[in-house]
């Protein structure tokens, strides 16, 4: 048990309970605002929040991830990404289905989400950084994005592919053509 982390039992089962890292909370809180005013900035245009997210992913990969192996794996990288980056932000994730070519996750518990007021921002940051961290480690993969995190929609499923086919190679433009997000109305919040 590190020091981040809590062990509970109950009755015959342990449950680990994570201690959130107040400093990677930070970062992912600075990265989002800066997206968000990117958005703001360029008048809604999605693609500045892609590169943002996705260059925050990057950012993650190297500095907590890229450590823990030379050669990359679905099972290698999916340990290092819940102990590292989930679990101290407070995200709670299940993967299934891991194969060596792709793995399923849904989230299920996402505390930017929670504590926005902007479930697309928040779901398409989301999709922006894991992209960025999945792509570090497997460029010529892809992560296809099943149900976003919405007002209505408390989870996000993902799929991540180590390969990607050509359609999959479309995903990242599918995805910000499914996202609504209003800059004026973000704006106006900003300003209150």
């Amino acid at each position: 048990m590190d020091k981040q982390s809590k062990k509970i039992d109950l009755r015959d089962d342990a449950v680990c309970v994570m201690r959130p890292d107040e400093v990677l909370l930070n970062r992912r809180e600075i990265a989002f605002n800066v997206a968000k005013g990117k958005l703001i900035d360029s008048g809604g245009k999605i693609e500045t929040v892609m590169q943002t997210a996705e260059a925050f992913g990057r950012g993650l990969f190297e500095d907590f991830i890229k450590k823990e192996s030379e050669y990359w794996t679905m099972e290698k990288w999916v340990k290092p990404v819940v102990e590292n980056i989930f679990n101290p932000m407070g995200t709670a994730v299940n993967f299934t289905k891991l194969t060596d070519m792709k793995a399923r996750s849904l989230v299920f518990k996402w505390p930017l989400k929670e504590e926005s007021s902007e479930a697309d921002m928040a779901s398409l940051f989301t999709y922006g950084f894991l992209r960025g961290m999945f792509l570090s480690a497997f460029p010529d993969g892809e992560i296809l994005m099943e149900s976003a995190m919405t007002k209505d929609s408390p989870m996000i499923e993902f799929t991540f592919k180590i390969r990607a086919t050509d359609e999959d190679k479309l995903e990242r433009e599918r995805v910000k053509k499914n996202f609504n997000i209003d800059a004026k109305n973000l704006k106006n919040k900003n300003d209150r």
